[in-house]
């Protein structure tokens, strides 16, 4: 028991000034979870959006080898990329507006449109070509 209020200060923090504190750190580690969650989500779009031009280009020399009979229109790559899946639309190129192309050369040439999908809920990768169907 203190007699003089000189001698009898309290030392300590108040139940104020604790729930204060612990609000602040509180408020610092979910905006420090929330910016290492968003990391790791740009660094899968970042390895996504290197890997996908790449398993284009391998899918178009693959078509580009048999362009007519090719019937393949959907699939995936194997174990090497699980997850990432792809389809493939070919159709014949209308170049009614191109009159400098002879009409056998139009008739050859086929519109290939790529469309590769990771696993996660990236947008899509997405390539259009053309090639010439040769015999």
């Amino acid at each position: 028991m203190c007699i003089l209020k000189t001698a009898c200060k309290a030392k300590g923090f108040t139940l104020l000034e604790v729930m204060i504190s612990v609000s602040i750190i509180a408020l610092v580690f979910v905006s420090l979870f929330r910016m290492q969650s968003g990391t790791i989500s740009l660094a899968g779009a970042g390895q996504f959006n290197t890997v996908a031009p790449i398993l284009a280009a391998q899918l178009i020399v693959r078509i580009e080898q048999d362009v007519k009979n090719w019937s393949q229109f959907a699939g995936d790559f194997g174990e090497h990329h699980p997850g990432i899946t792809w389809t493939c639309d070919i159709s014949d190129l209308s170049l009614d507006a191109l009159d400098f192309i002879r009409e056998e050369s139009a008739d050859s040439l086929k519109k290939i449109h790529i469309k590769i999908t990771g696993p996660a809920e990236h947008t899509p990768f997405e390539v259009t070509t053309w090639r010439a169907a040769v015999e």
